[in-house]
């Protein structure tokens, strides 16, 4: 019995991979640890050969940096697969190596605890549990005090985990324009998994999306549409899995569709659109444009992942650091950051509380609706939240 449970995954980039090294010039962590995706296919079989146990196994692989690095420095930007001639599935390498890592104690604890998005706890829970924030009442097709699970639903708002839990009035107010345009809604109040897959439980994270599949049935909606451009991917797949006729798009996508008219003015200067890393082909980018009324050409923010992604935060805080300080770096003095992931709207608002510059930060939401993220406050309840009544009760839960 292999002591890789993904070795199969390795064989097979070993035949695929030309080891042309085009993606490895493509990407910082490649650049660091030297090695073509390939090679940290070969690598890893390499330090199977040999090894008796699991603990030996992971010995062999700690005592080689140049893996290490190739495996939790990645962000999943796929900037190694766009260069790529054999289209070679980059996600498909590292998430299933990273399920070895973490089969193999190799992902320390401290680094996932808190986003086990499929436990009753998690980060963004436990903050609006703290804070009273919550949405049973837009959850319709799950059942209530006295009420049965509406199984009539037409349409399911899918807002992610950041959006849900630090900008909830902004969660109801897109609500409510989801079902004035899309017929009776229902939320689907569920992370994608991608924190899960991060961390090396790719067989949870499957399993949260197949629970999101099974709900979608239940409400009877035959439309999800999702505010992350990763939600829409995650939830295309896992549909397409269980042969289920739910069309998934993206937000920006069903608001330009219905014609939708921002309840406040759009700027029209000074926009530079933040490519999500999890836009593989710029659809979402455009789809953004349409729900903004604004020129396709608008300057946009590519240059890979804003150091949010593969928890790479967790392994070396430095380099997600430098990678939002390089993706901010494009926009100039007075430019506003428009972003399509609610994800990287954090990250950089993060970033630029602790290193200020001219230049603001919001969601594209934030230009279309009244409801804004505060994120002052945010930072403040987060901190908040841990030092003090509740402080115990999260250090047991998440810790």
């Amino acid at each position: 019995m292999s002591l890789l449970s993904c070795a199969q995954v390795y064989w097979e980039f070993t035949g695929q991979c030309t080891q042309c090294g085009h993606c490895t010039d493509a990407c910082e962590s490649l650049i660091a640890a030297d090695m073509t995706l390939g090679e940290i296919a070969k690598a890893l079989l390499a330090a199977q050969r040999g090894a008796t146990t699991p603990e030996e196994l992971a010995e062999r692989i700690a005592e080689n940096p140049r893996l290490v690095q190739a495996v939790r420095g990645c962000f999943f930007c796929t900037q190694c697969k766009n260069t790529c001639f054999a289209h070679n599935d980059v996600t498909k390498l590292i998430y299933h190596a990273r399920v070895d890592f973490q089969n193999l104690g190799l992902i320390p604890r401290d680094s996932w605890s808190s986003v086990q998005v499929d436990q009753e706890w998690d980060v963004f829970t436990a903050y609006r549990a703290v804070y009273g924030i919550g949405f049973a009442d837009l959850t319709r097709h799950l059942p209530g005090e006295g009420l049965s699970g509406a199984t009539d639903c037409e349409i399911a708002l899918m807002p992610g985990c950041s959006l849900a839990a630090y900008a909830p009035e902004l969660t109801r107010e897109i609500f409510t324009t989801v079902e004035q345009l899309g017929g009776k809604a229902t939320l689907i109040d569920l992370c994608c998994g991608s924190p899960l897959k991060s961390a090396g439980f790719y067989a949870r994270a499957e399993a949260l999306c197949d629970r999101i599949a099974s709900e979608l049935q239940s409400s009877g909606a035959r439309q999800l549409v999702c505010v992350c451009p990763g939600c829409v991917n995650e939830m295309r797949q896992t549909l397409a899995r269980h042969a289920l006729d739910i069309k998934t798009v993206s937000l920006a996508a069903f608001l330009a569709e219905h014609s939708f008219s921002p309840t406040q003015e759009v700027p029209r200067e000074q926009l530079w659109l933040s490519k999500s890393c999890q836009d593989r082909d710029g659809d979402y980018l455009e789809q953004t444009c349409a729900a903004l009324g604004i020129d396709a050409t608008t300057p946009a923010i590519f240059n890979g992942c804003c150091g949010a992604g593969g928890a790479v935060s967790a392994f070396s805080l430095d380099r997600q650091e430098k990678q939002t300080d390089s993706k901010l770096s494009f926009c100039p003095d007075g430019a506003t950051v428009v972003t399509m992931c609610p994800t990287c709207t954090y990250t950089y608002a993060f970033y630029l509380l602790n290193n200020p510059r001219p230049v603001t930060n919001k969601h594209y939401t934030e230009l279309l609706f009244v409801n804004q993220f505060d994120w002052q406050q945010v930072f403040g309840q987060l901190e908040g939240m841990w030092s003090g009544e509740y402080g115990p009760w999260l250090a047991q839960v998440l810790g």
